[in-house]
């Protein structure tokens, strides 16, 4: 119960702060910023219960430094991820007045090189680019110690998957 009137107390002390500057430096919405308030206060919870934590000096600027930290990781992350979608849209389906037999032929290409890949590489891609699941979805199904480990599996044979792309003599 401490726990909980503890965290409710940096919940109400820091959150307005947190918020505002959040909101203001990275010109997000509010429920965004409250999110990651909520997602930093969390992270310092656990760090606590580690006994990660020994010495802070504030902790409002130890929550809000974690926010600022927070928001820039999902930004950098969503930014890649939007970036390599566009590349497979873009591969697959050039509008440069490219006729259809090529279209179809890049398509042909891709799938002929998907086939190449481990049957781990076509699941963890399928999971994540057909059926849009999160990190933490395909690492629950995958048996994946965590969504990092599911996230660096799927870099790596998407990065495979451009290779094998990227040798077809038909290019």
């Amino acid at each position: 119960m401490y726990y909980f009137a503890f965290f409710k107390n940096i919940d109400v002390d820091v959150g307005p702060y947190c918020i505002s500057n959040i909101m203001r430096k990275f010109g997000c919405p509010r429920e965004d910023a409250e999110d990651i308030l909520i997602d930093s206060i969390i992270n310092f919870r656990d760090k606590i219960l580690a006994g990660k934590v020994t010495y802070l000096s504030s902790i409002r600027n130890y929550i809000y430094t974690t926010c600022v930290n927070m928001k820039k990781e999902r930004d950098y992350y969503a930014k890649r991820q939007k970036e390599k979608e566009g590349e497979v849209i873009l591969y697959l389906y050039s509008d440069n007045e490219e006729t259809k037999s090529y279209q179809e032929e890049l398509l042909q290409i891709s799938m002929q090189a998907f086939r190449q890949l481990s049957d781990s590489c076509q699941q963890i891609l399928r999971y994540f680019y057909i059926y849009k699941l999160s990190m933490e979805q395909i690492a629950d199904e995958l048996e994946y110690s965590s969504a990092n480990t599911a996230k660096v599996t799927k870099a790596r044979c998407y990065k495979k998957w451009l290779e094998f792309v990227n040798k077809d003599e038909r290019l």
